[in-house]
Protein backbone atom coordinates (compact mmCIF):
# COMPACT_ATOMS: atom_id res chain seq x y z
CA UNK A 1 0.00 0.00 0.00
CA UNK A 2 3.59 2.39 -0.14
CA UNK A 3 3.02 3.06 3.79
CA UNK A 4 5.74 1.68 4.71
CA UNK A 5 9.23 1.77 2.58
CA UNK A 6 12.34 -1.43 3.14
CA UNK A 7 14.91 0.65 4.59
CA UNK A 8 13.05 1.46 7.44
CA UNK A 9 11.24 -2.53 8.08
CA UNK A 10 14.99 -3.52 8.00
CA UNK A 11 15.99 -1.17 10.95
CA UNK A 12 13.39 -2.26 13.13
CA UNK A 13 13.45 -5.77 12.10
CA UNK A 14 17.10 -5.67 13.26
CA UNK A 15 16.72 -3.13 16.36
CA UNK A 16 13.89 -5.49 17.78
CA UNK A 17 14.37 -9.30 16.08
CA UNK A 18 10.90 -8.54 14.76
CA UNK A 19 9.24 -11.80 13.18
CA UNK A 20 5.96 -10.28 11.97
CA UNK A 21 7.76 -7.84 10.07
CA UNK A 22 10.51 -10.47 8.68
CA UNK A 23 7.66 -11.98 7.26
CA UNK A 24 6.02 -8.98 5.45
CA UNK A 25 9.61 -7.59 3.83
CA UNK A 26 9.07 -10.16 1.08
CA UNK A 27 5.62 -8.37 0.39
CA UNK A 28 6.41 -5.22 -0.34
CA UNK A 29 6.29 -3.90 -4.18
CA UNK A 30 9.77 -4.68 -5.94
CA UNK A 31 11.79 -2.19 -8.11
CA UNK A 32 10.51 -1.49 -10.98
CA UNK A 33 12.91 -2.41 -14.26
CA UNK A 34 14.34 -5.84 -14.62
CA UNK A 35 17.83 -4.52 -13.11
CA UNK A 36 16.60 -2.67 -10.19
CA UNK A 37 14.23 -5.64 -9.70
CA UNK A 38 16.79 -8.33 -9.79
CA UNK A 39 18.87 -6.27 -7.17
CA UNK A 40 16.02 -5.36 -4.91
CA UNK A 41 15.07 -9.23 -4.48
CA UNK A 42 18.85 -10.11 -4.36
CA UNK A 43 19.28 -7.66 -1.11
CA UNK A 44 16.28 -8.77 0.56
CA UNK A 45 17.20 -12.55 0.39
CA UNK A 46 20.71 -11.69 1.31
CA UNK A 47 19.11 -9.63 4.78
CA UNK A 48 16.66 -12.80 5.42
CA UNK A 49 19.65 -15.31 5.24
CA UNK A 50 21.81 -12.84 7.51
CA UNK A 51 18.84 -12.75 10.02
CA UNK A 52 18.61 -16.26 10.06
CA UNK A 53 22.34 -16.61 10.55
CA UNK A 54 22.18 -14.63 13.41
CA UNK A 55 19.28 -16.66 15.22
CA UNK A 56 22.06 -19.27 16.16
CA UNK A 57 23.11 -16.86 18.87
CA UNK A 58 19.93 -17.25 20.69
CA UNK A 59 18.10 -20.32 22.50
CA UNK A 60 16.94 -23.19 20.54
CA UNK A 61 12.86 -21.86 21.38
CA UNK A 62 13.73 -18.64 19.90
CA UNK A 63 16.19 -20.04 17.38
CA UNK A 64 13.53 -22.56 15.87
CA UNK A 65 10.39 -19.80 15.76
CA UNK A 66 12.91 -17.31 13.89
CA UNK A 67 13.78 -20.63 11.58
CA UNK A 68 10.25 -21.07 10.97
CA UNK A 69 9.62 -16.83 10.35
CA UNK A 70 13.00 -16.69 7.39
CA UNK A 71 10.80 -20.21 5.92
CA UNK A 72 7.87 -17.94 5.72
CA UNK A 73 9.70 -14.82 4.36
CA UNK A 74 11.52 -16.60 2.09
CA UNK A 75 8.29 -18.21 0.74
CA UNK A 76 6.36 -14.59 0.53
CA UNK A 77 9.39 -13.30 -0.99
CA UNK A 78 9.51 -15.72 -4.06
CA UNK A 79 5.52 -15.41 -4.60
CA UNK A 80 6.12 -11.93 -5.12
CA UNK A 81 8.95 -11.76 -8.05
CA UNK A 82 6.97 -14.73 -9.15
CA UNK A 83 8.74 -17.75 -8.67
CA UNK A 84 6.57 -21.16 -8.20
CA UNK A 85 8.79 -22.05 -4.85
CA UNK A 86 11.42 -21.34 -2.19
CA UNK A 87 13.70 -23.69 -4.01
CA UNK A 88 13.81 -21.97 -7.82
CA UNK A 89 14.17 -18.50 -5.68
CA UNK A 90 17.30 -19.48 -3.51
CA UNK A 91 18.96 -21.36 -6.84
CA UNK A 92 18.52 -18.05 -8.68
CA UNK A 93 19.64 -15.64 -6.08
CA UNK A 94 23.05 -17.83 -5.23
CA UNK A 95 23.85 -17.48 -8.53
CA UNK A 96 22.84 -14.22 -8.83
CA UNK A 97 25.27 -13.16 -6.14
CA UNK A 98 28.09 -14.68 -8.05
CA UNK A 99 27.56 -12.94 -11.24
CA UNK A 100 27.23 -9.42 -9.22
CA UNK A 101 31.07 -10.26 -8.19
CA UNK A 102 32.69 -10.96 -11.65
CA UNK A 103 35.21 -8.66 -11.99
CA UNK A 104 36.48 -9.30 -8.27
CA UNK A 105 37.83 -12.79 -10.10
CA UNK A 106 40.29 -10.67 -11.88
CA UNK A 107 43.65 -9.04 -10.74
CA UNK A 108 43.08 -5.28 -9.51
CA UNK A 109 45.77 -2.97 -8.47
CA UNK A 110 46.16 -1.60 -5.24
CA UNK A 111 49.30 0.63 -4.84
CA UNK A 112 52.25 -1.57 -5.77
CA UNK A 113 50.78 -4.69 -5.53
CA UNK A 114 47.75 -6.17 -7.12
CA UNK A 115 44.69 -8.27 -5.36
CA UNK A 116 41.69 -10.78 -6.76
CA UNK A 117 39.30 -13.61 -5.07
CA UNK A 118 40.17 -17.16 -6.00
CA UNK A 119 37.67 -19.87 -5.32
CA UNK A 120 39.51 -23.21 -5.76
CA UNK A 121 38.14 -26.64 -6.68
CA UNK A 122 36.60 -27.70 -3.05
CA UNK A 123 34.83 -24.48 -3.44
CA UNK A 124 36.48 -22.24 -0.34
CA UNK A 125 37.25 -18.91 -1.21
CA UNK A 126 40.01 -16.54 -0.53
CA UNK A 127 41.96 -13.62 -1.34
CA UNK A 128 45.12 -13.45 -3.43
CA UNK A 129 47.85 -10.46 -3.56
CA UNK A 130 50.86 -10.55 -5.44
CA UNK A 131 53.96 -7.75 -5.98
CA UNK A 132 55.04 -8.00 -9.62
CA UNK A 133 54.79 -11.92 -10.20
CA UNK A 134 55.73 -12.97 -6.80
CA UNK A 135 52.65 -14.27 -4.75
CA UNK A 136 52.36 -12.59 -1.57
CA UNK A 137 51.37 -15.33 1.57
CA UNK A 138 48.82 -12.63 3.15
CA UNK A 139 47.77 -8.71 2.50
CA UNK A 140 50.71 -6.81 4.07
CA UNK A 141 49.74 -5.26 8.04
CA UNK A 142 49.61 -1.32 6.32
CA UNK A 143 46.54 -2.59 3.94
CA UNK A 144 44.62 -3.78 6.71
CA UNK A 145 42.32 -1.07 7.28
CA UNK A 146 42.30 0.05 3.37
CA UNK A 147 38.93 0.39 1.79
CA UNK A 148 39.78 -1.90 -0.98
CA UNK A 149 40.95 -4.76 1.57
CA UNK A 150 38.42 -4.13 3.12
CA UNK A 151 35.31 -4.32 0.58
CA UNK A 152 37.01 -7.76 -0.78
CA UNK A 153 37.07 -8.82 2.85
CA UNK A 154 32.94 -8.08 2.98
CA UNK A 155 32.91 -9.85 -0.52
CA UNK A 156 34.98 -12.79 0.43
CA UNK A 157 32.68 -14.02 3.90
CA UNK A 158 29.78 -13.38 1.77
CA UNK A 159 30.92 -16.01 -0.73
CA UNK A 160 31.97 -18.12 2.13
CA UNK A 161 28.35 -18.29 3.86
CA UNK A 162 27.22 -18.82 0.22
CA UNK A 163 29.13 -22.34 -0.11
CA UNK A 164 27.72 -23.29 4.09
CA UNK A 165 24.56 -22.07 2.81
CA UNK A 166 24.30 -24.15 -0.22
CA UNK A 167 25.76 -27.15 1.32
CA UNK A 168 22.89 -27.32 4.14
CA UNK A 169 20.09 -26.92 1.52
CA UNK A 170 21.80 -29.89 -0.63
CA UNK A 171 21.50 -31.46 2.23
CA UNK A 172 18.11 -31.02 3.61
CA UNK A 173 17.11 -31.24 -0.13
CA UNK A 174 18.25 -34.81 0.06
CA UNK A 175 16.39 -35.11 3.28
CA UNK A 176 13.23 -33.51 1.88
CA UNK A 177 12.72 -35.07 -0.95
CA UNK A 178 13.44 -31.57 -3.13
CA UNK A 179 13.05 -31.77 -7.09
CA UNK A 180 15.00 -30.28 -9.16
CA UNK A 181 14.62 -29.51 -12.96
CA UNK A 182 17.95 -31.02 -14.79
CA UNK A 183 18.93 -27.77 -16.39
CA UNK A 184 18.87 -25.50 -12.97
CA UNK A 185 21.31 -28.43 -11.40
CA UNK A 186 23.33 -28.24 -14.57
CA UNK A 187 23.27 -24.20 -14.15
CA UNK A 188 24.33 -24.76 -10.89
CA UNK A 189 27.46 -26.51 -11.92
CA UNK A 190 28.78 -23.14 -13.42
CA UNK A 191 29.24 -21.33 -10.43
CA UNK A 192 32.43 -21.93 -8.59
CA UNK A 193 31.63 -21.64 -5.24
CA UNK A 194 28.50 -24.10 -6.14
CA UNK A 195 30.36 -26.61 -8.00
CA UNK A 196 32.31 -28.57 -5.98
CA UNK A 197 28.95 -28.95 -3.80
CA UNK A 198 26.78 -30.51 -6.47
CA UNK A 199 29.08 -32.20 -9.11
CA UNK A 200 29.93 -34.92 -6.60
CA UNK A 201 26.20 -35.88 -5.44
CA UNK A 202 24.44 -38.66 -6.97
CA UNK A 203 21.23 -37.79 -8.44
CA UNK A 204 17.53 -40.20 -8.73
CA UNK A 205 15.55 -39.77 -11.63
CA UNK A 206 12.22 -41.58 -11.72
CA UNK A 207 10.79 -42.33 -15.05
CA UNK A 208 12.27 -42.35 -18.93
CA UNK A 209 13.12 -45.86 -20.26
CA UNK A 210 12.15 -48.88 -19.89
CA UNK A 211 9.41 -49.79 -17.31
CA UNK A 212 10.75 -51.61 -13.76
CA UNK A 213 8.50 -54.91 -13.51
CA UNK A 214 8.17 -54.49 -9.69
CA UNK A 215 6.94 -50.93 -9.03
CA UNK A 216 6.07 -50.08 -13.23
CA UNK A 217 8.42 -47.55 -13.23
CA UNK A 218 12.15 -47.47 -14.23
CA UNK A 219 14.56 -45.33 -11.89
CA UNK A 220 17.45 -43.65 -12.66
CA UNK A 221 20.81 -42.94 -9.95
CA UNK A 222 24.13 -41.88 -11.20
CA UNK A 223 25.85 -38.81 -11.41
CA UNK A 224 24.72 -35.73 -13.64
CA UNK A 225 26.83 -34.65 -16.37
CA UNK A 226 25.92 -32.38 -19.87
CA UNK A 227 25.51 -35.87 -21.55
CA UNK A 228 22.91 -37.62 -19.37
CA UNK A 229 23.31 -39.49 -16.00
CA UNK A 230 25.99 -41.50 -15.97
CA UNK A 231 25.93 -44.48 -13.49
CA UNK A 232 28.35 -46.66 -11.70
CA UNK A 233 29.68 -49.12 -14.30
CA UNK A 234 29.79 -45.71 -16.68
CA UNK A 235 26.82 -46.23 -18.56
CA UNK A 236 25.06 -42.81 -19.60
CA UNK A 237 21.31 -42.49 -20.14
CA UNK A 238 20.57 -39.42 -21.87
CA UNK A 239 18.05 -36.68 -19.78
CA UNK A 240 15.85 -33.98 -20.78
CA UNK A 241 16.33 -29.94 -19.55
CA UNK A 242 12.84 -30.50 -18.28
CA UNK A 243 13.72 -33.81 -16.19
CA UNK A 244 13.00 -33.62 -12.70
CA UNK A 245 15.78 -35.00 -10.64
CA UNK A 246 16.31 -35.32 -6.46
CA UNK A 247 19.23 -36.15 -4.78
CA UNK A 248 19.95 -39.44 -3.98
CA UNK A 249 19.42 -40.61 -0.71
CA UNK A 250 21.42 -44.20 0.39
CA UNK A 251 17.80 -45.77 0.90
CA UNK A 252 17.73 -45.23 -2.82
CA UNK A 253 21.09 -46.94 -3.49
CA UNK A 254 20.47 -49.55 -1.27
CA UNK A 255 16.91 -50.25 -2.67
CA UNK A 256 18.63 -50.73 -6.07
CA UNK A 257 21.37 -52.79 -5.06
CA UNK A 258 24.46 -51.23 -6.12
CA UNK A 259 25.26 -48.95 -2.89
CA UNK A 260 28.63 -50.75 -2.55
CA UNK A 261 29.36 -50.37 -6.00
CA UNK A 262 28.84 -46.38 -5.69
CA UNK A 263 31.08 -46.38 -2.86
CA UNK A 264 34.22 -47.84 -4.97
CA UNK A 265 33.73 -45.23 -7.52
CA UNK A 266 34.18 -42.69 -4.76
CA UNK A 267 37.82 -44.37 -4.03
CA UNK A 268 38.50 -45.33 -7.91
CA UNK A 269 37.85 -41.34 -8.61
CA UNK A 270 38.86 -39.58 -5.64
CA UNK A 271 35.57 -38.01 -4.97
CA UNK A 272 34.92 -35.88 -2.22
CA UNK A 273 31.21 -35.34 -1.21
CA UNK A 274 30.47 -31.58 0.52
CA UNK A 275 28.15 -33.67 3.13
CA UNK A 276 27.86 -37.59 3.68
CA UNK A 277 25.45 -38.67 1.29
CA UNK A 278 26.95 -42.38 -0.21
CA UNK A 279 28.84 -43.32 3.04
CA UNK A 280 25.82 -41.85 5.19
CA UNK A 281 24.20 -44.16 7.23
CA UNK A 282 21.14 -46.06 6.26
CA UNK A 283 18.47 -47.36 9.02
CA UNK A 284 15.67 -49.70 7.68
CA UNK A 285 12.39 -50.57 9.06
CA UNK A 286 12.33 -53.58 11.71
CA UNK A 287 10.01 -56.19 10.47
CA UNK A 288 9.09 -56.66 14.20
CA UNK A 289 7.56 -52.79 14.51
CA UNK A 290 5.88 -52.41 11.15
CA UNK A 291 2.77 -52.78 12.59
CA UNK A 292 3.53 -50.93 15.79
CA UNK A 293 3.05 -47.31 16.62
CA UNK A 294 6.70 -46.38 18.58
CA UNK A 295 9.62 -47.67 17.58
CA UNK A 296 12.24 -49.47 20.34
CA UNK A 297 15.61 -49.39 18.51
CA UNK A 298 17.15 -47.18 20.66
CA UNK A 299 15.11 -47.78 24.24
CA UNK A 300 16.89 -48.21 27.58
CA UNK A 301 20.07 -46.07 26.54
CA UNK A 302 20.76 -43.45 29.41
CA UNK A 303 21.15 -40.15 27.74
CA UNK A 304 22.51 -36.16 28.67
CA UNK A 305 19.39 -34.13 28.47
CA UNK A 306 21.33 -30.71 27.66
CA UNK A 307 23.92 -32.32 25.29
CA UNK A 308 20.90 -33.97 23.74
CA UNK A 309 19.56 -30.99 22.78
CA UNK A 310 22.82 -29.58 21.99
CA UNK A 311 23.74 -32.32 19.49
CA UNK A 312 20.34 -32.07 17.89
CA UNK A 313 19.44 -28.80 17.93
CA UNK A 314 21.88 -28.44 13.86
CA UNK A 315 19.40 -31.06 12.86
CA UNK A 316 15.68 -29.12 13.02
CA UNK A 317 14.98 -30.46 16.31
CA UNK A 318 13.20 -28.43 18.89
CA UNK A 319 12.79 -29.50 22.73
CA UNK A 320 8.81 -28.55 23.28
CA UNK A 321 7.72 -28.28 26.92
CA UNK A 322 4.95 -30.47 26.72
CA UNK A 323 6.32 -33.36 24.12
CA UNK A 324 9.92 -33.49 24.39
CA UNK A 325 12.22 -33.54 21.65
CA UNK A 326 10.20 -33.08 18.31
CA UNK A 327 10.97 -32.52 14.62
CA UNK A 328 8.49 -31.61 12.45
CA UNK A 329 8.11 -32.31 8.75
CA UNK A 330 5.78 -30.03 6.84
CA UNK A 331 5.33 -31.26 3.54
CA UNK A 332 4.29 -34.82 4.99
CA UNK A 333 2.58 -33.27 8.20
CA UNK A 334 4.52 -35.94 10.07
CA UNK A 335 5.84 -35.25 13.68
CA UNK A 336 8.63 -37.15 14.94
CA UNK A 337 8.99 -37.56 18.98
CA UNK A 338 11.85 -38.42 21.12
CA UNK A 339 10.25 -39.60 24.64
CA UNK A 340 12.06 -39.97 27.63
CA UNK A 341 11.65 -39.23 31.39
CA UNK A 342 13.64 -36.55 31.24
CA UNK A 343 13.52 -32.62 31.62
CA UNK A 344 15.11 -31.14 28.73
CA UNK A 345 15.52 -27.65 30.18
CA UNK A 346 16.97 -28.20 32.85
CA UNK A 347 20.03 -30.70 34.16
CA UNK A 348 18.85 -33.42 35.62
CA UNK A 349 20.65 -33.78 39.15
CA UNK A 350 19.51 -37.09 40.21
CA UNK A 351 19.99 -39.94 37.43
CA UNK A 352 20.22 -39.72 33.81
CA UNK A 353 17.04 -40.20 32.12
CA UNK A 354 16.19 -43.33 29.79
CA UNK A 355 15.19 -43.38 26.34
CA UNK A 356 11.89 -45.00 26.29
CA UNK A 357 10.49 -44.58 21.95
CA UNK A 358 10.65 -42.39 19.15
CA UNK A 359 6.90 -42.21 17.66
CA UNK A 360 5.33 -40.41 14.45
CA UNK A 361 1.73 -38.81 14.27
CA UNK A 362 0.71 -36.67 12.42
CA UNK A 363 0.83 -32.85 12.65
CA UNK A 364 -3.04 -31.95 11.87
CA UNK A 365 -5.05 -34.99 13.93
CA UNK A 366 -2.07 -35.96 16.60
CA UNK A 367 -3.02 -39.58 15.58
CA UNK A 368 0.55 -42.00 15.79
CA UNK A 369 1.37 -43.45 12.46
CA UNK A 370 2.41 -46.57 12.51
CA UNK A 371 5.64 -47.41 11.69
CA UNK A 372 5.19 -49.26 7.98
CA UNK A 373 3.04 -45.67 7.04
CA UNK A 374 6.00 -43.44 7.09
CA UNK A 375 8.90 -42.95 4.66
CA UNK A 376 11.48 -44.65 4.13
CA UNK A 377 13.70 -41.75 4.29
CA UNK A 378 12.32 -39.88 6.80
CA UNK A 379 12.52 -43.00 9.25
CA UNK A 380 15.83 -43.53 8.42
CA UNK A 381 17.20 -39.46 9.35
CA UNK A 382 15.26 -40.11 12.67
CA UNK A 383 16.83 -42.71 13.50
CA UNK A 384 20.22 -41.48 12.89
CA UNK A 385 19.78 -38.97 14.87
CA UNK A 386 18.85 -40.51 17.72
CA UNK A 387 22.04 -42.79 17.62
CA UNK A 388 23.84 -39.45 17.29
CA UNK A 389 22.05 -38.41 20.39
CA UNK A 390 22.67 -41.88 21.98
CA UNK A 391 26.33 -42.15 20.93
CA UNK A 392 27.62 -38.31 21.54
CA UNK A 393 25.04 -37.80 24.76
CA UNK A 394 25.22 -41.25 26.85
CA UNK A 395 25.44 -40.77 29.94
CA UNK A 396 27.41 -43.91 30.55
CA UNK A 397 30.36 -41.92 29.51
CA UNK A 398 31.36 -44.19 26.74
CA UNK A 399 33.58 -42.99 23.65
CA UNK A 400 31.36 -40.85 21.43
CA UNK A 401 32.35 -42.64 18.19
CA UNK A 402 31.47 -45.97 18.80
CA UNK A 403 27.84 -45.94 17.58
CA UNK A 404 27.09 -48.81 15.54
CA UNK A 405 26.14 -46.39 12.91
CA UNK A 406 29.49 -45.26 13.03
CA UNK A 407 31.31 -48.19 13.07
CA UNK A 408 29.54 -49.43 9.94
CA UNK A 409 30.38 -46.90 8.33
CA UNK A 410 34.18 -46.48 8.86
CA UNK A 411 33.91 -50.72 8.49
CA UNK A 412 33.02 -49.41 4.19
CA UNK A 413 35.74 -47.28 4.21
CA UNK A 414 38.15 -49.38 5.26
CA UNK A 415 37.37 -51.85 2.85
CA UNK A 416 37.59 -49.21 0.01
CA UNK A 417 40.85 -48.34 1.48
CA UNK A 418 42.46 -51.56 1.76
CA UNK A 419 41.79 -52.46 -2.06
CA UNK A 420 42.83 -49.23 -3.19
CA UNK A 421 46.38 -49.30 -1.62
CA UNK A 422 46.07 -53.70 -2.56
CA UNK A 423 46.25 -54.94 1.13
CA UNK A 424 45.69 -58.42 1.47
CA UNK A 425 46.06 -59.09 5.41
CA UNK A 426 43.44 -57.60 6.99
CA UNK A 427 39.81 -58.60 7.38
CA UNK A 428 37.19 -56.81 9.08
CA UNK A 429 35.08 -58.66 11.54
CA UNK A 430 32.12 -56.97 13.23
CA UNK A 431 33.41 -53.80 14.80
CA UNK A 432 37.07 -55.19 14.61
CA UNK A 433 40.44 -54.52 11.73
CA UNK A 434 41.97 -58.28 12.24
CA UNK A 435 45.53 -57.75 11.02
CA UNK A 436 47.87 -60.33 10.35
CA UNK A 437 51.19 -58.57 10.31
CA UNK A 438 54.72 -60.15 9.85
CA UNK A 439 55.97 -59.24 13.53
CA UNK A 440 52.13 -60.36 14.76
CA UNK A 441 48.66 -60.48 14.67
CA UNK A 442 46.44 -57.43 15.46
CA UNK A 443 43.21 -55.92 16.60
CA UNK A 444 42.19 -52.48 15.59
CA UNK A 445 39.03 -51.16 16.66
CA UNK A 446 36.63 -49.82 14.18
CA UNK A 447 35.22 -47.13 17.36
CA UNK A 448 37.75 -45.99 19.77
CA UNK A 449 40.78 -46.98 17.72
CA UNK A 450 42.47 -48.90 20.43
CA UNK A 451 45.07 -51.40 19.49
CA UNK A 452 46.08 -54.66 20.50
CA UNK A 453 48.65 -57.11 19.81
CA UNK A 454 46.73 -60.48 19.85
CA UNK A 455 48.54 -62.17 22.81
CA UNK A 456 49.94 -59.18 24.11
CA UNK A 457 48.77 -56.04 25.66
CA UNK A 458 47.41 -53.05 23.86
CA UNK A 459 49.81 -50.88 21.74
CA UNK A 460 50.15 -47.45 22.71
CA UNK A 461 50.12 -45.24 19.85
CA UNK A 462 49.72 -41.53 20.14
CA UNK A 463 48.28 -40.03 16.81
CA UNK A 464 48.60 -36.49 15.66
CA UNK A 465 45.29 -35.72 14.15
CA UNK A 466 46.83 -32.71 11.98
CA UNK A 467 48.85 -34.84 10.51
CA UNK A 468 46.15 -37.03 8.91
CA UNK A 469 44.39 -35.01 7.20
CA UNK A 470 44.52 -34.59 3.49
CA UNK A 471 47.20 -37.46 3.63
CA UNK A 472 44.45 -40.44 3.55
CA UNK A 473 42.01 -39.98 1.52
CA UNK A 474 37.92 -39.63 2.91
CA UNK A 475 35.01 -39.77 0.83
CA UNK A 476 33.63 -36.38 2.60
CA UNK A 477 34.66 -33.07 3.32
CA UNK A 478 33.87 -32.52 6.52
CA UNK A 479 36.65 -33.38 9.08
CA UNK A 480 36.50 -36.97 10.86
CA UNK A 481 40.13 -37.09 12.45
CA UNK A 482 38.88 -40.06 14.52
CA UNK A 483 38.56 -42.06 11.01
CA UNK A 484 41.60 -40.86 9.50
CA UNK A 485 43.33 -42.53 12.56
CA UNK A 486 41.83 -45.30 12.59
CA UNK A 487 42.61 -45.72 8.50
CA UNK A 488 46.12 -44.90 9.11
CA UNK A 489 46.54 -47.46 12.34
CA UNK A 490 45.24 -50.29 9.94
CA UNK A 491 47.58 -49.78 6.88
CA UNK A 492 50.78 -48.77 9.64
CA UNK A 493 49.90 -52.00 11.07
CA UNK A 494 49.38 -54.16 7.96
CA UNK A 495 52.91 -52.97 7.02
CA UNK A 496 54.43 -53.55 10.65
CA UNK A 497 57.80 -54.47 9.12
CA UNK A 498 57.71 -50.76 7.73
CA UNK A 499 57.51 -49.16 11.43
CA UNK A 500 60.79 -46.81 12.33
CA UNK A 501 59.46 -45.65 15.53
CA UNK A 502 61.86 -47.29 18.35
CA UNK A 503 58.67 -47.19 21.50
CA UNK A 504 55.91 -48.88 19.10
CA UNK A 505 58.85 -51.64 17.85
CA UNK A 506 59.44 -52.27 20.90
CA UNK A 507 56.33 -52.46 22.41
CA UNK A 508 55.72 -55.47 19.55
CA UNK A 509 58.79 -57.35 20.56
Amino acid sequence: MGKVDKETLKTEICGKRNKDLLMSLGLLPLDKGKKKKEEDLLDRYQFIQKFKKESRNFGAQRWASEGRAVELALRNLSVNAGFTDVTRLTLRMETKLVETLDGYFEWKPLEEMELRLFVDEAGKSSIQCRKGEKALKSIPAKYKKNEKVLEYQEINKKLKEQYSRTKQMMEQAMEDRTSFEVWEFLELARNPVVRPIVEPLAVRMAGGGEKDSENGEKIRLGFLTEAGITDWSGNTSAVKPGDRITIAHPFDLYQEGHWHEYQKLLFEKQMKQPFKQIFRELYVKLQEEMEKEESMMFSGNQIQPQKTVGALRGRRWVADYEDGLQKIYYKENIVARIYAMADWFSPSDIEAPTLEWVVFSDRKTFKPLKIKDIPDVIYSEVMRDVDLAVSVAHAGGVDPETSHSTIEMRRAIAECNLELFKIKNVKLEGSHAIIDGKLGQYTVHLGSGVVHQMGNSMLFVVPVHSQHRGRLFLPFIDDDPKTAEIMSKILLFAEDTKIKDPNILSQIR
